[in-house]
């Protein structure tokens, strides 16, 4: 009698061990895992969703950080942004530090236009970062400025 109520209480756990064993030897074997059909992430879209190690790993791989790239239906209001404007379109203060330590470069008018877009997004943390990179001749009006969304 107890020997079919082991062999009972122990089938879910080893169910669930098969399952995710199969989930790690997808991912390891180079496929995309079941639970994401998406594709790879675009620098972009790495920098919306937080992906810090994503953003690493493609601007080691020579992703430009200063380059606009696609973004799918649903992470941003947006078709295509440049990584750092993903970033603060998200409200992501790390992902503007990480993505400047990657490369990432503003001059006077796009550091305008992305601290006019962080002022719109009410993110105080990714203003107080922008302005850490600010250049020298750059002004804060906003006048005249469009932002992407």
């Amino acid at each position: 009698m107890i020997a079919p109520l082991v062999i009972a209480c122990a089938v879910p756990p080893l169910i669930a061990v098969g399952i995710s064993a199969a989930i790690i030897v997808t991912a390891a074997a180079g496929g995309s895992p079941p639970f994401w059909r998406g594709g790879t992430l675009t620098l972009s879209e790495a920098a919306a969703l937080r992906d810090q190690g994503e953003v690493s790993r493609l601007t080691l791989s020579g992703s430009d950080p200063n380059a606009a790239y696609s973004l799918r239906p649903g992470i941003l209001a947006a078709a295509s942004l440049t990584p750092l404007e993903a970033a603060v379109g998200a409200r992501r203060a790390e992902m503007v530090e990480l993505l400047m330590l990657h490369g990432a470069r503003v001059d006077e008018t796009s550091w305008r236009r992305l601290h006019c877009f962080a002022l719109g997004t009410g993110a105080a943390d990714v203003v107080d970062m922008l302005e850490r990179y600010k250049p020298a001749n750059a002004t804060s009006s906003c006048e005249g400025i469009s932002t992407p969304f």
